[in-house]
């Protein structure tokens, strides 16, 4: 009987020891828990993020503005953040069956947002871009920037030479009159020309900080104060998005200990999601937790 009932403690004890321990989550607001070691801003994977609760944030499709979604896509991303009394770092873990990174027909380029009201009060914009006079900020990264940059720092050529390895062209034009090439690049890519911010990035990194009043009125702003790292493995994305606490009037600030509110939006290339057409949250409460 003892040899039976210790066999009984045996397998027990393995059953435990095989459970893995998920994170601990708050369903009611997103709380960034203050940790004196170095953020992880480029480190979705780095173990300081067990420390940090998960809020389950439950998108919806954008069906306010045009373009409209109108098929779902990605219906809820997984929500942790840690910050160190001077940056806050958002962790956002969505599943996603396939990467994309380039765009190409029929298919957009996989992206993530935070958006804080510019105000942190209780009386808060739309969370749908803000609204007139109540402007939003927005921390909106891209995975096709920071391919971009990554493929750059590696040498592997431009997207054009990505999408189309074995492509040899024999003659451009601008070979011919070099002094002509700029005015040539103008004319065939009239969006860069025109300095459409999604190829005219205003900062370095795959994080852009934008700005808005409403619908059709997003812009860059002059500062950007950002960081963020995005991984794809085995369907699934894990996104940092950093910003500072106090960058001033331009930015907003967030006070710790204080409740705030924050949105999160997510786009499926592989869907086409792009612009409006996206995923994206209502406000959601959001605190800094105090040491």
């Amino acid at each position: 009987m003892r040899r039976r009932i210790l066999v009984l403690f045996l397998i027990a004890g393995i059953a435990l020891a095989g459970c893995k321990r998920g994170p601990q989550v708050d369903t009611q607001q997103v709380a960034a828990k203050y940790v004196s070691a170095p953020l992880p801003f480029e480190d979705p994977t780095s173990s300081l993020w067990q420390q940090a609760t998960e809020h389950p944030a439950k998108l919806m499709v954008q069906d306010i503005a045009e373009p409209k979604l109108l098929e779902p896509g990605v219906t809820l991303v997984n929500v942790r953040a840690l910050h160190n009394g001077d940056w806050v770092v958002f962790r956002l873990e969505w599943e996603d069956a396939t990467q994309d990174l380039i765009p190409r027909p029929g298919k957009g380029s996989d992206a993530a947002a935070i958006q804080f009201p510019l105000a942190q009060a209780a009386d808060v914009p739309s969370p749908a871009m803000g609204e007139r006079g109540k402007g939003v900020r927005i921390w909106y990264w891209k995975s096709l920037w920071q391919d971009d940059d990554e493929r750059r720092a590696a040498g592997k050529g431009d997207r054009i030479a990505t999408l189309y390895p074995n492509a040899a062209p024999d003659h451009y034009p601008f070979q011919a009159n070099p002094s002509a090439r700029e005015e040539m690049e103008k004319r065939y890519a009239p969006a860069r020309a025109a300095g459409n911010p999604i190829l005219a990035r205003s900062n370095a990194g795959p994080v852009q900080v934008l700005m808005a009043e409403g619908f059709g009125n997003t812009t860059p702003t002059p500062a950007q104060t950002a960081r963020g790292h995005g991984v794809w493995k085995d369907g699934k994305w894990m996104t940092t998005i950093a910003r500072p606490l106090r960058p001033g009037a331009e930015l907003g600030d967030l006070e710790v200990g204080k409740r705030g509110y924050v949105a999160f939006a997510i786009w499926d290339g592989d869907k086409q999601h792009t612009g409006s057409r996206k995923m994206r949250s209502g406000w959601i409460p959001f605190k800094l937790v105090e040491k």
